[in-house]
């Protein structure tokens, strides 16, 4: 018996990403490290400032006050790791989230806080009471339940991504078809697909990554949100040194 392992054309730019939001980070902080406040800000300093500011706010706005601190780092790293994801493939490199793998995986991330964020106020006991509720019978559809954001919206962003690809091939093999049979002589090369297609590479991978991006993260507060009562105090309270 023979195993044939091969490595999938994503899995180096998942690692290369990885590695570059990481460097970006490092250079992030020593520039804010070396930043004097009572100084203008300016340059990687002020779009951080911006950046931070905007994360921060929807996470005030949406989950709780509470949770800047906590999720505000998480919900930043999240947008930028997915953005530049859907933006890659304008440089010729294979999208991640082309490959179901990679949204599948950072969906689990996310809702295994979800879950946390529950077990977090109802205590364990609360949170496999709440599977049983409000008969023992619903059991089967709470589970359910309980599984449909991980499902949907892993495929919501791979399948938008993967449908704006889909088009993008299929235009250019229509203005292909449609140049070697107007211009023969060219040899097959291709003027009228790049008339269109650069219109609509504006929509299908800038306006539509940052969309998938935003419809994303905004999904993770909101479901996060909705386990975060008004006011509520977390079942088991953290303990803290010398208590």
């Amino acid at each position: 018996m023979t195993f044939n392992l091969t490595l999938q054309e994503h899995v180096p730019v998942i690692i290369g990403i990885t590695v570059a939001l990481c460097a970006l980070v490092l250079i992030a902080y020593r520039k804010l490290k070396s930043y004097d406040p009572l100084e203008e800000p300016k340059g990687l300093v002020l779009l951080c400032i911006m950046f931070v500011q905007w994360v921060d706010g929807m996470v005030k706005d949406i989950v709780s006050e509470d949770y800047v601190d906590r999720m505000g780092p998480f919900v930043g790293m999240l947008a930028s790791y997915i953005l530049l994801s859907n933006y890659i493939g304008l440089l010729g490199f294979p999208n991640p989230t082309l490959n179901f793998s990679c949204t599948l995986a950072i969906t689990l991330v996310v809702w295994i806080i979800f879950q946390a964020t529950d077990i977090r106020y109802k205590g364990v006991g609360g949170y496999v009471k709440s599977y049983f509720e409000p008969v023992f019978l619903f059991v089967i559809s709470n589970v359910f339940s309980a599984l449909a954001p991980l499902i949907s919206m892993s495929m919501r962003l791979f399948g938008n991504i993967l449908s704006g690809s889909i088009i993008m091939t299929l235009l250019y093999k229509a203005t292909g078809a449609l140049s070697a049979t107007i211009f023969p002589f060219l040899g097959g090369f291709d003027p009228i697909g790049p008339l269109i297609g650069s219109v609509l590479h504006l929509y299908f991978d800038l306006f539509s990554g940052f969309l998938q991006m935003y419809l994303f993260i905004m999904l993770t507060m909101v479901f996060t949100g909705t386990r975060v009562p008004e006011k509520a105090t977390p079942s088991v309270q953290p303990t803290t040194e010398g208590e």
